[in-house]
């Protein structure tokens, strides 16, 4: 790793904290650790040692670059405070290359606070985990350290791990945090009166085929933040803990969580390439290093883990099996440049829709837009039956949800349903059922931060033909959106549009 001493560190500063003359992170690691499931021998070995360092550096003075509260206050302030107050507090007025560094580094989370940076999401929080691995190896003065991964997505893993509940233990005490929901620290699943299982596959996100969004298709790595890694959040939840963006980072877990987040990054880089394109690869993010410098990353470094010198002991399966996977596009299809989204059908009323404790139902209506489906009426929508069934191989029918909002967050999951018959159970193996979201973006935050919802889109192909085989598809469609668990009535959740998209 490279190592400034405090002196080199302090003139650097004085001479100017923005010099390009500022070190880079270290070239490809000579030594290259293994992450391993917190649950393999090498992951608890490793699992110690986090607990120590996680005490050792809430130990330290926020103003601090190596203390907990410096790294957790990178990812966001807490939103019962501002950034200003926060590095006020902690440094006070007098000037220092620490608190300048704070000002470049605290409230730099990508994606969560504004949906432009959405796309960086993976990148910043690979760079993230790693410069956090980095500082710990300093404070244990332990080079073999390597954060281990909490793999949820597998029965085994469904239960928060037993070490991050043991309140007032002489060795895992420090990863406990009385603020998660209480079914979580008490051993359930993290589902348990909130979700199911199901809500803990990777498989949707896995079978994405490009890592950039392409119209209402959300692509890896927004479909990976809404869905798996947003449910992750929201399970082991409190509305200042892990349920809430500017508190998440607090919470011990979160970084065993965004190890498989990262994990199942580079799955997917297995069988498919992340973009190439300048304002993507040359973006650049301001981290701490070891001795509490400053250092620069760019993207173009941090595409795989080997600036960081990092490996994972097992991948999840690369190619999952997904019935409502986008067909590979023909030739002749690809030649005709990016499929256009047409808007098919839209809600009967107007205005946006408050979710409550119960189900919300909304008719839908076609709307007037000619259809592109070949073999559709001429001037007027097709029905969705008649779409699917002439549905050329490169498009798709997605029902999309846009422009969410809740004052704070509901801590529940939402289902969705097409054309579920009045007191039908309302659960995913239902064959209504659509898929489900959250609201951890969305959520107003507070403080200097605000929501960054994006749009959740479900491709429906496969439902809409099933229902249709079933003969009990509706001519005139209803969604039903249902809570999953007890929502806060206080949260206020509201979905600002729905529609249903051919694309």
């Amino acid at each position: 790793m490279t190592r400034l001493s405090r002196r080199r560190f302090v003139a650097g500063s004085a001479a100017g904290i923005g010099a390009a003359a500022l070190p880079s992170f270290p070239s490809e690691a000579q030594t290259v650790v293994t992450r391993s499931n917190l649950a393999s021998p090498n992951g608890q070995i490793n699992l110690r040692k986090y607990a120590r360092a996680v005490g050792l550096m809430k130990a330290r003075p926020t103003r601090d670059p190596l203390s907990w509260n410096f790294q957790w206050f990178t990812h966001a302030v807490p939103s019962n405070t501002t950034k200003a107050a926060a590095i006020n507090a902690a440094f006070g007025p007098a000037p220092s290359p620490a608190k300048t560094l704070a000002n470049l580094m605290w409230n730099t989370c990508q994606a969560h606070f504004n949906p432009v940076d959405e796309q960086f999401f993976l990148p910043w929080h690979r760079m993230y985990v790693c410069f956090l691995e980095s500082i710990i190896r300093r404070v244990l003065n332990d080079a073999t350290f390597a954060l281990p991964y909490w793999n949820y997505s597998v029965p085994s893993g469904f239960a928060l791990p037993a070490q991050f509940r043991m309140q007032g233990d002489p060795v895992f005490g420090p990863l406990f945090e009385p603020k998660r929901r209480a079914q979580v620290n008490a051993g359930q699943p993290i589902f348990a009166g909130i979700g199911t299982a199901s809500d803990l596959s990777p498989a949707a996100s896995l079978a994405q085929a490009n890592y950039l969004p392409s119209g209402v298709n959300p692509g890896f790595n927004q479909h990976l933040d809404q869905n798996l890694h947003g449910n992750v959040h929201v399970f082991v939840g409190g509305n200042q803990n892990m349920g809430s963006v500017p508190f998440a980072a607090g919470d011990p877990i979160f970084w065993m969580h965004h190890c498989n987040i990262d994990r199942l990054w580079v799955t997917w880089n297995q069988n498919h390439a992340n973009p190439n394109n300048a304002p993507f690869v040359n973006k650049s993010f301001v981290f701490a290093g070891q001795n509490g410098q400053r250092l620069n990353a760019v993207v173009r470094d941090f595409r795989t883990p080997a600036r960081c010198g990092y490996r994972y002991d097992q991948l999840a399966a690369p190619a999952p099996l997904v019935a409502a996977a986008p067909p590979i596009p023909s030739p002749a299809a690809a030649a005709a440049g990016p499929v256009q989204p047409v808007t098919v059908a839209t809600p009967a009323a107007a205005g946006a829709v408050t979710l409550g404790t119960g189900p919300a139902r909304v008719d839908l209506r076609a709307t007037e837009t000619p259809s592109v489906a070949a073999g559709a009426p001429g001037g007027a929508a097709a029905p969705l039956a008649a779409r699917v069934e002439a549905l050329p191989a490169n498009r798709r029918i997605y029902l999309v949800l846009r422009n969410l909002s809740a004052a704070m967050s509901p801590e529940a999951i939402y289902r969705v349903y097409l054309d579920l018959p009045e007191g039908a159970s309302d659960d995913p193996l239902n064959s209504h059922y659509v898929g489900s979201f959250n609201f951890f973006d969305a959520a107003a935050h507070g403080g200097d931060h605000s929501g960054a919802s994006k749009p959740f889109s479900f491709d429906i192909t496969a439902l809409i033909a099933n229902l249709q085989a079933r003969g009990v598809l509706k001519s005139e469609h209803t969604v039903t959106i249902v809570p999953s668990g007890q929502p806060t009535e206080e949260a206020r959740a509201v979905v600002g549009e729905i529609a249903i998209v051919e694309q």
